[in-house]
């Protein structure tokens, strides 16, 4: 048997509502933001909202102004961001990589892999809309198939990078 099959539908039910009432006034409203959006970005596509709520945490929405570090290089941070407006210049060792454009997400191999941060990320455009989060891992027995998803979800943006880099710089 399981671990998760010995949870009744009332404790994970129980379980949702607590974790939801421990976020703060900011967090709710962030949430809830986040959650009238969800259909628009891709990472949470097929996501139960309201696990959704509860694989999700620190999220913020950010203003940045041009040349504002967003990620530093080798940083060990695990947020994940999301582009809603404005653009991004990727950079490693002082070289411009590429760009990245409303609906890019970037951050997900570190906070996917508590690895180091590859590349450093500088506002292009005079302001940047963000959006920010960090995966909650904790929930694993309570919320295993939209941590599933969620994972899933990331890794077809990671290969869809991965295809744009072997087209830009191995077939060419």
């Amino acid at each position: 048997m399981s671990q998760l099959s010995s949870y009744l539908p009332e404790d994970i039910k129980n379980f949702l509502l607590v974790h939801q009432e421990e976020q703060n006034s900011e967090q709710s409203k962030s949430l809830k933001k986040l959650l009238s959006v969800q259909d628009k970005i891709s990472i949470f596509k097929n996501i139960n909202p309201e696990e959704l709520k509860a694989i999700v945490y620190d999220l913020k929405f950010i203003r940045a102004a041009h040349q504002d570090v967003i990620i530093k290089e080798n940083d060990e941070s695990r947020d994940i961001f999301f582009i809603i407006d404005g653009e991004c210049e990727v950079l490693r060792e002082g070289n411009k990589l590429g760009t990245l454009r409303p609906g890019e997400i970037f951050g997900e191999s570190g906070a996917i892999f508590h690895s180091k941060r590859n590349a450093s990320v500088v506002c292009a455009s005079e302001e940047v809309k963000l959006l920010s989060f960090k995966i909650d891992e904790n929930n694993l027995e309570f919320c295993s198939v939209a941590l599933a998803t969620l994972y899933k979800n990331l890794a077809h943006e990671i290969n869809a990078k991965l295809e744009e880099i072997n087209y830009a710089y191995i077939i060419k």
